[in-house]
């Protein structure tokens, strides 16, 4: 990789101390948000301008990443949403002197393309064109930045639209999703995470396109920009983003507010949320974790996790139990970081960084008659795991896999430059890949179970099921009900005789534990 790429930087280091903190004034009071705003006075110091990450290779594809540290964790309080509204309009509403419906003329003979993604700590733009349209395609891309238009009319064309994502397609048409941001408000409940990046719909509603166009002075500027550029893209492209980039500053602007730790549960509990027409059953589970890709034990932990459920592979120990040998659904895995999937692929988006990190477990909707018993099945595998740990076999059979498999994480020149800055984000030193194969050739058992010892906690485990008989569902789990298992198609004798423990497994969960949320409640304030 460090032969096909010369990675230089071209403004301030990408590691290094995290800048002290600092004060700023508060935002001033205002009553229409039907509550105090945020008032964050405690956030670190913004940096003097962007770093500058640039990869030259020959890919005929010219990428353009710049990724703000701003996320919907700094959603003014009442105005949950504003950030994605406010990426949203300038990605989408057009730029300088041209209207959205003119960015896109210019945009199509060129097959160029402009997107934005939130997420809690990150926001990314991102533009992608061919190497021959790269200095024209350019100026677009560093208007959307730097001049974007951000209209009433187009704002409030935004808005509706992700209104409804949020209240159509996020609670009514993807119970897979609605299950994992269920998990991420009962974890981060009170928290700046305990939002969807989507925002809420009292947030969207108080949002108005002055709001978003004083977030953006206030949040997308230099300080808080890592721009990368990566393809054969013309001499002097680079410097010139970085010169312009550099311009995005303000007296408004304020550097990232410093996070609380999340509230850590003393023992396992349930969130079921009630959705009447729900078919299926999602289950997503988890805890908070003091880990993150700068953590000496980051490396252990995603080796456990992809021990226990590597995404859409079969190497996992709950893929193989509830799919493989039980066929109960579609996917079962696991995750030592927040994990966003990129389109239909198998592998994570870049730049979509986390200064606090959770591990989770997904099973993919179950059928309703199959649910209890599953989530005693994967509760089950993830105590044995916690208390005792992997075998040599186990540790070698998964480290074999990942040292192979994880290179596909980088297998485009957009997607290497992502991780890349990624690196910068977490203040880790050197290529990721590398990085990562490095420390699993070098993990012991030993270090390993160690790991497993201090991070995995299944005592403070948060369960979050989309479900649509909540009253008996979560008697059956207070009660721990026997939760008999039987199949269409005949299955191994050792299948059987484990299911005989499963069926009775106790989770320990008291009825006190298990809270019960109406559809319609979820993201609504």
């Amino acid at each position: 990789m460090k032969n096909a790429i010369a990675i230089l930087l071209l403004a301030a280091a990408c590691g290094g101390p995290a800048p002290e903190p600092r004060e700023y004034p508060p935002m001033p009071d205002d009553d229409s948000a039907g509550g105090e705003r945020l008032q964050v006075l405690a956030r670190e110091a913004l940096r003097d301008g962007p770093r500058m990450l640039v990869q030259r290779s020959a890919s005929p594809v010219v990428t353009f990443r710049v990724a703000f540290d701003s996320g919907s964790a700094e959603d003014e309080a009442g105005r949950e949403g504003v950030t994605m509204l406010t990426a949203r309009t300038m990605a989408e509403g057009g730029a300088g002197d041209l209207t959205f419906a003119e960015l896109s003329e210019r945009l199509y003979p060129m097959a160029g393309r402009i997107a934005t993604r939130v997420s809690r700590d990150q926001t990314v733009f991102v533009g992608q064109v061919h190497r021959d349209h790269a200095a024209a395609f350019y100026e677009l891309f560093r208007d959307v930045l730097l001049r974007p238009r951000m209209e009433d009319d187009d704002f409030a064309r935004i808005r509706q639209q992700v209104t409804t994502e949020l209240a159509v397609n996020l609670r009514n048409a993807d119970d897979e999703e609605l299950g994992k941001e269920s998990l991420q408000a009962f974890l981060y409940a009170g928290h700046p995470f305990g939002h969807p990046a989507l925002g809420t719909e009292a947030g969207l509603a108080r949002v108005q396109a002055d709001d978003a166009r004083a977030h953006r002075a206030r949040f997308f500027c230099a300080g808080r920009a890592t721009v990368g550029i990566t393809g054969d893209f013309p001499e002097g492209l680079a410097a010139q983003a970085e010169r312009d980039i550099g311009r995005l500053s303000s007296d408004a602007c304020v550097g990232r507010a410093i996070l609380p730790a999340p509230t850590a549960p003393e023992a396992p509990r349930v969130l079921l949320v009630h959705k009447p027409s729900a078919q299926s059953t999602a289950v997503s589970m988890g805890f908070p974790i003091d880990v993150t890709r700068a953590h000496p034990d980051y490396a252990a932990l995603t080796l456990v996790a992809s021990y226990l459920g590597q995404h859409r592979q079969f190497v996992g120990r709950l893929m193989q139990q509830i799919r493989g040998e039980r066929g109960l659904n579609y996917g079962d895995y696991a995750y030592a970081e927040h994990f966003t999937q990129e389109g239909w692929s198998r592998f994570p988006v870049p730049n979509d960084g986390r200064r606090q990190q959770y591990f989770s477990i997904w099973l993919r909707p179950l059928r309703p008659e199959t649910a209890h018993f599953a989530i005693r099945l994967a509760v089950r595998e993830l105590r044995r795991v916690a208390s005792e740990g992997l075998t040599q076999a186990e540790l070698d059979h998964v480290r074999g896999f990942i040292q192979q498999y994880f290179a596909l994480y980088l297998q485009t020149a957009g997607r290497r430059l992502g991780f890349a800055m990624d690196d910068a984000f977490y203040g880790a030193d050197g290529d990721y890949l590398e990085r990562m194969r490095a420390a699993w050739a070098s993990l012991t058992l030993e270090q390993v179970n160690a790991a497993i010892r201090r991070h995995l906690r299944p005592e403070r485990l948060s369960i979050a099921v989309v479900v649509a008989d909540s009253e008996a569902f979560a008697t059956a789990l207070a009660s721990d009900t026997p939760s008999p298992i039987t199949y269409e198609a005949e299955v191994p004798a050792a299948v059987l005789e484990e299911d005989r423990a499963i069926v009775e497994y106790p989770l320990g969960i008291p009825r006190d534990r298990i809270q019960i949320v109406p559809l319609a409640d979820m993201f609504a304030r």
